[in-house]
């Protein structure tokens, strides 16, 4: 006869064979729309909600995470690739209880498209990430190979953009090349828009397009209103969401909550935590 305590202790074995991280790519058909700020504040409130989180400078030559973060790493994910430090060496303990995988800024190895070491980084990535439940991979903008690759492998993709035509336009192209290479439609993030009125008009201007000319349709992820709490606190080197008094708190919580609703490891988690209870109940 199974006793309870025998149930629990399966439960855990069961919960914790296969432990994969969900990962999520920040991205952006154009530069400047706000994609290291929302992959930071994501980061900090995915934490607050109890998950080990590692976010990841993916921006190829122009990685400033740590800049962000005002931290000042001595290495990077370009020398975990390269063999040159340990993974424990690379990751960096960062604000709200985060870890970072910082990028290096002015390298054009990454840049450069180079197949075989994007394929290195992405794989030191992979090894960087085990003991983690979300990953968050702030990419760079438009749609060169480190993008393509890092969205191709992630579970879930974020495309930020602005209410600006530009922008919009933008993440079009990016919806389009990345639906052409066989990769799933990215949540759209609409970024700086002045209320939640203008942002669903954008997603839907987003989804109209896409649905004419994909004949699929990009959902709406959430919003960040346009406030200068956000200027401050990128000038202040401080991510919003360690500000409870922050305006854009709301948008930030209500969109991080969307991403973490996708993350299967909440489930697992709640078994695992459920099983304990019960062993510790028929001890």
């Amino acid at each position: 006869m199974t006793t309870p305590t025998h149930q629990a202790r399966s439960l855990l074995s069961a919960g914790e064979v296969d432990h994969t991280p969900f990962t999520i790519a920040v991205t952006g058909g154009k530069g400047g729309v706000g994609k290291t700020v929302v992959a930071v504040n994501l980061a900090v409130l995915a934490a607050q909600s109890g998950y080990r989180v590692l976010l990841v400078d993916l921006d190829p030559g122009l990685g400033n995470v740590d800049v962000h973060l005002r931290i000042a790493p001595r290495h990077t994910i370009e020398d975990l690739a390269l063999g040159q430090c340990s993974v424990n060496d690379a990751i960096y303990a960062g604000p709200g209880g985060i870890k970072v995988l910082a990028g290096r800024s002015a390298s054009t190895r990454l840049a450069s498209g180079d197949r075989e070491f994007v394929q290195a980084t992405l794989n030191a990535l992979e090894r960087a990430s085990r003991n983690f439940d979300v990953v968050i991979c702030d990419t760079g903008a438009g749609i060169g190979p480190v993008v393509l690759e890092a969205t191709r492998r992630a579970s879930m993709s974020l495309a930020i953009t602005t209410p600006e035509p530009a922008a919009v336009t933008d993440a079009y192209a990016l919806c389009k090349v990345l639906h052409n290479e066989g990769i799933a439609l990215p949540k759209i993030v609409v970024n700086r828009t002045r209320d939640q009125e203008q942002a669903m008009r954008t997603g839907a201007r987003l989804a109209t397009v896409s649905e004419r000319f994909l004949a699929v349709q990009p959902k709406l992820a959430g919003w960040v209103r346009d406030d200068q709490a956000v200027q401050r606190s990128t000038l202040e080197q401080r991510p919003c969401a360690l500000d409870k008094a922050s305006t854009v708190l709301a948008d930030l919580r209500s969109l991080t909550a969307n991403v973490l609703s996708e993350v299967p490891t909440r489930r697992a988690r709640g078994q695992r935590a459920a099983a304990r209870r019960l062993m510790v109940k028929h001890a």
